[in-house]
Formats: C-alpha cells, sequence, structure tokens
C-alpha cells in the first residue's frame, strides 16, 4: 500500500508544471477534439459517478477523460507525461473493483515530509482501483490508487507538485 502511493506521489510529482500559456495551449487541443467528437460528458459530482467515470476511462482507453478529470495546476510538461504514462498503464486491464474510500488524516505525510511536494489542491478522498490479475507481490492484488479532492463541486484528481520552482543545473 505504501509503495503503491509512493508511486502515485511520483507520478503526481511527474505532473508538475506547465506554466500558464504552456497549460492552456495543452489543454485547448484535448477539449477541441473532444468537441468535434460531440458533447463532452460533465466531470463527476456524486461519488459512484467517478467511480463510473474512471473505470469507463480505464476500459474505453480514454486519455482524454482523464485528462479532464486530472487537475494539473502547478503541473510541468515533463511530469504530466510521466503521469498520463502512468495512467495509461491501466487502460485495458481487466478491473476487479473499484471503489471511494476517506483520505486518512496523514496519508499524504510521508510524500510531503521533506517539504518539496504539496497536493494541488485539498484531498479528501482516494480513489482505489483493484485489477483483476494475480498478485505481482505478496498476495495483494494489482491496484492503482488516485489522490481525489473537489473543485467546483465536481471530483477531480489531484497531484503532489513542487513546492518551489525548478533547480537549475
Amino acid at each position: 500500500m505504501r509503495r503503491r502511493l509512493t508511486a502515485l506521489g511520483f507520478a503526481a510529482l511527474a505532473a508538475a508544471s506547465l506554466t500558464g500559456a504552456a497549460r492552456a495551449q495543452n489543454s485547448e487541443p484535448a477539449q477541441e477534439s473532444a468537441a468535434k467528437q460531440g458533447a463532452v460528458s460533465p466531470l463527476p459530482a456524486q461519488a459512484d459517478a467517478l467511480v463510473a467515470y474512471v473505470t469507463k476511462a480505464m476500459t474505453d482507453h480514454d486519455a482524454s477523460a482523464f485528462e479532464r478529470l486530472v487537475n494539473w495546476t502547478g503541473t510541468r510538461a515533463h511530469r504530466k507525461r510521466l503521469t498520463l504514462y502512468q495512467i495509461r498503464a491501466g487502460f485495458g486491464r481487466p478491473i476487479k473493483a473499484a471503489s471511494l474510500e476517506p483520505m486518512p488524516e496523514d496519508g499524504l505525510a510521508e510524500a510531503t515530509s521533506r517539504g518539496t511536494l504539496k497536493a494541488n489542491m485539498p484531498v479528501t478522498e482516494r480513489l482505489r482501483v483493484v485489477f483483476d490479475e494475480p498478485p505481482v507481490e505478496g498476495d495483494a492484488p494489482p491496484t492503482s490508487v488516485f489522490l481525489i479532492g473537489r473543485e467546483g463541486g465536481t471530483y477531480r484528481i489531484a497531484l503532489l507538485v513542487p513546492t518551489g520552482p525548478p533547480k537549475s543545473k
């Protein structure tokens, strides 16, 4: 469990820095392509709708649905690519169960303890997706865990982002 959350933290960090102009440029093509394909479904506002949204996106290999769901505030371009890569690793895998659970109060303590990372929005829950595959390590089946918060009345996936500017080489 701790290893998975740390891996998620890394992926969250992976999505760490688009400047405002770059973020606007990168999000416009996704919105335009979604608009060309028809109406875009609204982001989920209910727990069961969030679970259905994520499982459908994973089953349908729908990266644009995840791009809309993730809060990219404070992310850097190379980290965004790594986060999307980690999300796509779950595409097409058989899902045994998916559930929304409360986030423990100290759930991000390890990831944020050094003071170099913080969540880009308040995290209140986590979405656990358990894959219907044999265990890789130990006896627990492979699992993806997403940090969840609410923004504007809808659920969003939160990321861990750097607390300061990038270090120069």
